[in-house]
């Protein structure tokens, strides 16, 4: 499972902030950066974590999720 350092929050794991926002319904700009970095970083996310990530922005492109700040 992929850990990113992303400021000023400590190292989190992709699966739970995917978790938290379909668990809210909510995303943020931090939640946005942090993906933005998990796709970006070294270390390619493996195939469950893929789909966890198009899950998200299906439900932002389908107005599923509300956006926050």
């Amino acid at each position: 499972m992929m850990m990113i350092n992303v400021a000023p929050f400590a190292a989190i794991s992709i699966g739970q902030v995917i978790k938290r926002v379909l668990g809210t319904g909510k995303i943020t700009h931090d939640d946005e950066v942090f993906f933005q970095k998990a796709m970006l970083c070294e270390t390619p996310l493996d195939p469950e974590e893929m789909d966890q990530v198009t899950k998200v922005y299906y439900r932002l492109q389908m107005g599923l999720l509300k956006v926050v700040d």
